[in-house]
């Protein structure tokens, strides 16, 4: 009984992380950009993002990434993409002021069809979203198109299999149970490794990744470069 009264919010709390919508998928997008902000931060310096550069954010949900790339970025152009039209008006709403100054820009679209030309950008992030990606190598070959020569792209997760060997309390207790959950679902639950190979699968080169196994349910951040 128990176990049917919860499933229904689960499957709720799920959609809406995959596609938030209505007015759950704004409590969610809202949820989603203060949950993620410390991971955010953690991808960024890893970025080594610099002043004048061009970068895009792909499912850029609420537009917290957005907001703080603008900020390091602060002479630079960030750009974010998502397929939620729901996320897409709050991503804007979060970033008004730098739109109007033309700084950032927030497009409703998906990664296996980015809306920008060939070589526009110096960096592509993909922060808690890369699971959800139904062409995971289609939309990896489409972040090489759009970055220049020598562009850099990031793949951020926050639950991985890296956190497997030493798990944390809150990973031995909650984390194997979710993780299943979420495959059952239908997402891509990867290792360092794993991100390592799709990256050189699509092209990149010098891919590489860094994690912090004991943090969440294990952060991963893999980076190449076209």
């Amino acid at each position: 009984m128990i176990g049917t009264l919860l499933a229904r919010p689960l499957e709720l709390m799920e959609e809406n992380f995959r596609r938030p919508t209505g007015r759950a998928g704004r409590f969610f997008g809202n949820l989603m950009a203060v949950q993620h902000r410390s991971l955010t931060m953690w991808t960024i310096e890893h970025m080594d993002v610099r002043s004048r550069q061009r970068v895009l954010d792909v499912g850029c949900g609420g537009g917290m990434a957005v907001k703080l790339l603008s900020q390091r970025a602060a002479q630079g152009f960030i750009a974010g993409v998502d397929y939620s039209m729901e996320m897409v008006e709050q991503a804007v709403r979060r970033n008004l002021p730098s739109i109007a100054r033309s700084r950032v820009e927030i497009r409703h679209g998906e990664c296996s069809r980015l809306p920008y030309e060939d070589s526009s950008f110096d960096q592509v992030c993909a922060i808690e979203t890369f699971y959800f990606w139904p062409d995971p190598l289609g939309g990896l070959t489409e972040a090489y198109r759009v970055l220049k020569p020598g562009g850099q792209v990031a793949i951020t997760l926050e639950m991985s299999r890296e956190a497997g060997d030493d798990p944390s309390l809150t990973q031995r207790f909650f984390g194997r149970r979710f993780t299943e959950r979420s495959q059952r679902a239908g997402l891509h639950i990867l290792s360092g490794d794993d991100l390592v190979d799709r990256l050189t699968k699509a092209g990149f080169r010098d891919a590489r990744f860094v994690s912090e196994p004991r943090r969440s349910l294990g952060w991963v951040c893999a980076l190449a470069r076209k």
